[in-house]
């Protein structure tokens, strides 16, 4: 070695010492100057470099040369360094293609005293041995990695070519995967929440980097990771419960087309809405970090793929899962065939997978929705929990069940703390902070399946039954006091909740209905349609604590067919006083007006007699009366669905039909005479007693006022289903003093026995009757 300095001392090096640093990216010679800096700090470093370093290296060194061509920086770090000597050259072989003459450039340096860096950070001496092993250790990585590589590229060629056949045969992937998959729940250990704030991932819509994404789950100390696809940009505030796995923002739904197993809400979700669903998949999703890793990220090809894998897992570890709805547009759901045909081939190919199944997936279908947003009735201690169920949702006011379900549950909510469980009609809008006014939570559901097959039910009851429904009731019974059931066809929703104590209320005698129904058409079907529902509801009557009717008939009724005597409570149907004042505004022309919405057949059938029989006979007498029509939502459609021809596309231009009106009162005001020509009816019609509040006289059938006790000719005129009928509306017209007369003690007769306070006091005395017993 003394021979070798004396020979570069001739040669022309002096002895001043520095380290040579060769280096291509700035990171590798950050790290590389570090190093030299901690091991040798007295001695000065020379870096050179194929790219401009960090300026926080550049300060670490006493000399910087930067030159992009890899030969020409050889050549120049030759020509400098052979003045000084060189006590450590450093070179850094971290895996990058290229820039060879930087990377031998450590090797080149006299007097040959080398130490490479490696791509994990390590460093070795240049000697032959080491820099064979180094070598041999790099070939045998890519050989592993090119191996798996292949094994990739051929597992997603025979994964591609599936997906090309599942286009054409999904429903067979799907069948394949309902008859594989078992039911056995996930064993997972307890995820109390960790940590604080959101992490955001954002990952390519088509690539899954599944080491990279555990690594970051791992290493994030967040409470929660936003997952964004591609471009997409969010902000998710509603976090759910403590079993929530995962919440994202809607932007699919399914509607009725078939799928693996529910991967969207059943419809477009109003903004802030949240609807459970057991597989949520959208380019923005908010998941628990510690539940995440509890599960443990899936190496599969496709993102999809792998969300379809950790909600499935979710599902069967009883975590919940959600989807918030969009203030934009929402698109169908678009079919998966790559991603859902890689899901059941590794799912069905692994037993584990194989045997989990959902553990709650009647509650996950994604149509049960209710609101993220705050606003509800914070709960009180020691008021009776009423668990409201109802085929209707009682705001807005569209029908006379939901007039009374709003009036008397709102008459009640200071005593009681309801929770409305209701289906949501076609198009329907849920008001959720007016019904919050009233019931402290709010679930609505979607009907998804038609009808049951069982003939023996009769076709309403068929066509309610939900399995979601079901669910829901169960779910909410363990922290109610009290169910109640809205309706005759819903009444087998009792033995959801079987423990609880129920209120069966009869809007109206439903068996009473089809029978006069029966007796009208003289039919085979009508006639079996009619024994259906008296075997049903006679069912029924012995399978509640309580049962409900509108009117002191129905009651007797009620309890003739078998309903117990002292479980059968007469609450009545009652009319809003303060909201229905009387406030008469003449019009140019008489005005005959009728209120029924269409969704009920007896409505249509009294608007047919009203056109056909009763308006003819009037306009002789006034050639110049209308008739006003309210017949509520979609009136072509129950049309078509009841009497089975089309709405009519022309009427009489005196006909004037309005849809579904949010207020009533300004159409009472000009109203000379109120018509209801009911040829069947059940229970009490609160359209009379509305009528009756805004002080106008009112023509009906007998059945029409069925149950009010009302006075022929001082409360109403009731007439039978005959020229009777238009006479007397003739009459009226004719007549205002009559007119006035009969509206005056109609005002008189709703203020003294049709107050929703009266109607309450007796609710409220069924329901400490129930809890007696």
């Amino acid at each position: 070695m003394d021979r070798i300095r004396q020979f570069l001392k001739f040669a022309g090096k002096d002895g001043h010492k520095v380290a040579a640093v060769f280096g291509v990216s700035p990171n590798d010679c950050d790290a590389a100057v570090r190093h030299v800096r901690c091991g040798a700090p007295e001695v000065p470093v020379w870096l050179f470099a194929s790219q401009e370093p960090w300026p926080g290296t550049a300060s670490l060194c006493e000399r910087v040369c930067v030159e992009p061509d890899s030969m020409q920086l050889l050549v120049e770090a030759e020509k400098v360094l052979w003045s000084r000597w060189v006590a450590l050259s450093v070179g850094t072989w971290t895996g990058g293609r290229g820039k060879w003459p930087v990377k031998a450039a450590a090797l080149l340096v006299p007097p040959f005293r080398a130490l490479i860096m490696n791509r994990q950070g390590d460093f070795f001496p240049a000697t032959i041995g080491s820099v064979a092993r180094h070598l041999a250790r790099t070939a045998r990585d890519r050989s592993h990695s090119a191996w798996h590589r292949a094994k990739d590229v051929h597992r997603a060629a025979w994964l591609w070519l599936l997906g090309l056949m599942a286009q054409r045969l999904l429903w067979l992937s799907r069948r394949a995967f309902a008859r594989g998959h078992g039911n056995r729940a996930l064993a997972t250990p307890d995820c109390p929440p960790a940590g604080e704030g959101v992490a955001v991932y954002r990952y390519h819509p088509r690539q899954w980097d599944w080491a990279e994404v555990d690594r970051f789950v791992q290493e994030s100390g967040c409470r929660h990771i936003l997952f964004l696809a591609g471009d997409a940009e969010d902000e998710i505030r509603w976090t759910g419960g403590p079993q929530t796995f995962a919440v994202s923002r809607q932007n699919g739904y399914r509607g009725w087309k078939p799928c693996l197993f529910p991967m969207a809400p059943f419809r477009t979700l109003q903004p802030e809405e949240v609807s459970r669903t057991l597989a949520p998949v959208s380019n923005a999703i908010l998941v628990d970090r510690a539940k995440l890793a509890a599960l443990g990220v899936p190496k599969t090809i496709a993102p999809g793929t792998a969300w379809l894998m950790l909600f499935w897992k979710a599902a069967a570890a009883g975590w919940h899962s959600y989807s918030v709805g969009a203030t934009g547009a929402v698109r169908d759901t678009p079919d998966w065939p790559f991603e859902e045909t890689e899901f059941v081939v590794r799912t069905l190919s692994k037993p584990g997978l194989r045997a989990l199944g959902p553990r709650q997936p009647d509650l996950s279908r994604g149509t049960i929705a209710t609101s993220g947003a705050g606003g509800c009735v914070p709960a009180q201690g020691g008021k009776p929990r009423v668990l409201v169920v109802s085929p209707y949702l009682p705001w807005p006011l569209s029908h006379g069940g939901a007039v009374r379900i709003w009036n008397l549950c709102r008459a009640l909510c200071g005593r009681v703390d309801f929770t409305l469980a209701g289906f949501r009609e076609k198009d329907d809008g849920v008001d959720y902070a007016k019904l919050r006014e009233v019931f402290r939570e709010v679930y609505v559901v979607d009907r998804v399946v038609k009808a049951v097959s069982d003939s023996a039910l009769p076709l309403q009851v068929r066509e309610h039954g939900s399995r979601s429904m079901r669910a829901l009731i169960a779910s909410l019974a363990p922290r109610m006091d009290l169910l109640q059931v809205e309706f005759t066809h819903m009444a087998a929703f009792r033995d959801a909740a079987p423990q609880l104590p129920a209120i069966l209320v009869e809007h109206d005698l439903t068996f009473t209905l089809y029978q006069q129904f029966a007796a009208h058409e003289r039919s085979r079907a009508a006639r079996l349609e009619y024994e259906r529902w008296l075997a049903f509801e006679r069912r029924w009557f012995a399978g509640y604590d309580a049962v409900w009717t509108m009117s002191q008939e129905d009651r007797e009724t009620a309890v003739r067919e078998g309903s117990p005597a002292e479980r059968t409570y007469l609450v009545a149907n009652g009319v809003d006083l303060a909201r229905f004042v009387p406030r008469d505004e003449a019009g140019t022309a008489p005005e005959i007006f009728y209120v029924g919405s269409f969704r009920h057949l007896p409505n249509i059938l009294g608007f047919e007699r009203l056109r056909h029989g009763i308006m003819p006979l009037v306009w002789r007498r006034y050639p110049e009366a209308r008739l006003r029509v309210v017949a509520g939502p979609d009136p072509d459609r129950y049309w078509k669905e009841f009497l089975k021809v089309d709405y009519p596309c022309s009427m009489d231009p005196r006909i004037e039909i309005h849809r579904f009106v949010a207020d009533l009162r300004p159409l009472y005001s000009t109203a000379s005479v109120v018509a209801v020509p009911l040829l069947v009816s059940a229970g009490t019609n609160i359209k009379v007693m509305e009528a009756m509040a805004c002080r106008k006289a009112v023509v009906t059938t007998p059945v029409g006022c069925h149950g009010l006790g009302l006075e022929d000719g001082r409360d109403a005129v009731i007439r039978e289903w005959d020229a009777g009928f238009a006479d007397a509306v003739i009459d009226l017209l004719g007549d205002p003093a009559a007119r006035a007369r009969i509206a005056a003690e109609a005002r008189c007769t709703a203020e003294c026995r049709f107050s929703w306070e009266a109607v309450a006091a007796q609710a409220w005395a069924s329901y400490q009757a129930v809890a007696r017993r």
